[in-house]
């Protein structure tokens, strides 16, 4: 898509500053969205608004009210290219997975990375420094970092606490919506399926816990359209003469919490289905947005529940029917002992050469872990519950495991929600840690091999002409990269995603270039070659 430039003079002549909210929509026209605040995604809540591209980058982004540039952010992975605008009323917007900055910031983010050698940017400046205008062009739109697609990730955060609100509650948005919210389902944590007709289901569900029971919520823009979350769900049971109900807002949350989402999403039905549900009870260390119901609901036997999903626009969804409580019967959730004694407090378990250490508030969920040993570097931790809290992983190596292994012993983790690859600490008694917010099968391996290059090609980046050259990693991440041409200094950028790094042409076009690349081991290569 064309790049225009636009200074968006005829809202600067309106006087904006001082004014609160989203005054100008971040993309031109009606916008569309690949996802919406607080999404149930595994490990995180969606902090932004993902607003579609159609999948091209370079669209214009416009800045959403007055105020000035306070970060600068460029990585191969995450948030990619990303701004930080601070503004007059409190808030912080973020523009993330961008393909360029304005041509003032983009030479300015250059220059920075120039003067640091550094090809990984995180930048704050001094308040007003780099004025906007509310309607003034500060990026394009892209795919950078982490990015699954071509779009714009959009936050408006609390600029005190570091926050992110929902930005449809502050000015964003919506636009036409021809797709009203449904509630498709009522899932149970050992397989029971209820779906909902006619706003109901008649088969009584039978559950032990009330976090055992979730919903399967749909909404979407337009029947084409991507599923979307929801901003709010209530649940009212009725028994006999009696009711009450309790439910959940959510609006804001604080990044340390972020993981809490493994818990408000029923982690046996996602690890079955793949359905990221939503719980009609909060779990342990929920975040604090869920309302206490008026009596107890505790007591076994047959309830009638309401359940209503509001959807970001205040379509509301309704499905109601019968669910039997059973007697717990040493149920995690109605065992006491298990629920109050166990998960709460610190602990640890080994198995033979792992040590397993887990501290206060770890898990989403009332559990005994258990560690079991699998194989000579294989373990399991079980049950299957998501972690909110870093464990401690220990392990002894063997008296004859090489010296020069110590630092590349890798503890690769899965559960029912993904996977995570750490490379351990060495200590000096021998042992080597790891810290991993993962609780399930569990490996070691040692990585030492380098990453690799392929052959070096020509390339467009940004619109500019440029260099690329394949580069990746056989099981790590890669921390470390650079190039030079003739000895000096280039700058260069790795798109993680696709595996390529992009050296810009700039001046020189003939010489002899030379890179690196490490990963998180610390394993190093280098290329050298002559420009094509």
């Amino acid at each position: 898509m064309p790049r225009i430039f636009i200074a968006f003079f005829g809202l600067c002549s309106l006087g904006l500053w001082g004014q609160g909210g989203i005054l100008v929509q971040p993309i031109a026209g009606e916008m569309d969205f690949a996802g919406t605040f607080g999404e149930l995604r595994s490990h995180h809540f969606h902090s932004g608004v993902d607003v579609r591209t159609q999948g091209q980058t370079g669209w214009p982004v416009r800045a959403v009210q007055d105020g000035y540039l306070s970060r600068m952010v460029v990585r191969p992975d995450g948030f990619g290219w990303a701004l930080y605008l601070r503004h007059p009323d409190g808030h912080t917007s973020v523009y993330a997975h961008l393909d360029d900055f304005q041509p003032a910031w983009h030479d300015l983010a250059l220059a920075r990375a120039a003067a640091s050698r550094s090809t990984r940017l995180d930048l704050y400046f001094e308040p007003h420094a780099y004025p906007v205008r509310a309607g003034d062009t500060i990026a394009w739109s892209g795919n950078s970092g982490g990015s699954a697609g071509p779009h714009l990730h959009f936050e408006w955060r609390d600029t005190g606490t570091e926050e992110p609100l929902d930005p449809f509650d502050y000015g964003m948005l919506y636009g036409d919506d021809s797709y009203a919210p449904r509630i498709v389902a009522l899932h149970t944590a050992d397989g029971q399926k209820a779906p909902v007709t006619s706003g109901g289901w008649t088969t009584p569900l039978r559950v032990q816990s009330w976090q055992d029971l979730s919903a399967e919520i749909k909404d979407k823009k337009y029947p084409q359209g991507l599923n979307l979350g929801i901003e709010a769900l209530e649940v009212h049971w009725s028994w006999g003469e009696q009711e009450a109900s309790h439910g959940f807002h959510l609006d804001r949350f604080s990044f340390d919490d972020t993981r809490c989402a493994d818990g408000l999403m029923q982690p046996q039905v996602h690890r079955r289905t793949g359905l990221r549900t939503y719980r009609l009870a909060p779990s342990l260390g929920a975040l604090p947005i869920w309302s206490a119901p008026e009596k107890s609901v505790t007591m076994p036997g047959r309830y009638t529940l309401t359940v209503t999903a509001r959807a970001v626009n205040g379509d509301l969804a309704i499905a109601r029917g019968p669910v039997d409580l059973l007697p717990g019967n040493g149920h995690p959730w109605a065992d006491p002992e298990v629920a109050n004694k166990v998960d709460i407090q610190s602990g640890e378990r080994v198995a033979e050469d792992l040590r397993m250490i887990w501290s206060r508030g770890s898990f989403t969920d009332p559990l005994v872990p258990e560690l079991v040993k699998t194989g000579e570097r294989s373990w399991k931790a079980s049950p299957d519950v998501p972690v909110l809290r870093a464990l401690r992983y220990e392990w002894t190596p063997p008296s004859d495991y090489p010296t020069a292994w110590r630092s590349k012993t890798v503890l690769i983790g899965r559960d029912g929600r993904g996977s995570y690859r750490i490379v351990g600490e060495p200590l000096s008694d021998g042992r080597i840690r790891f810290n991993m917010k993962l609780y399930g099968t569990l490996t070691l391996v040692q990585d030492t091999e380098a990453p690799t290059f392929t052959t070096l090609k020509t390339a467009t980046f940004q619109g500019r002409q440029a260099w690329y050259i394949g580069l990746r990693d056989n099981l790590l991440d890669i921390t470390q990269y650079g190039a030079e041409i003739d000895g000096t200094w280039t700058w260069s950028y790795y798109d993680a995603k696709n595996k390529r790094l992009y050296i810009p042409k700039g001046t020189q076009t003939s010489g002899a270039m030379k890179l690196f690349a490490q990963d998180e081991a610390g394993n190093r290569t280098t290329f050298e070659g002559t420009l094509p």
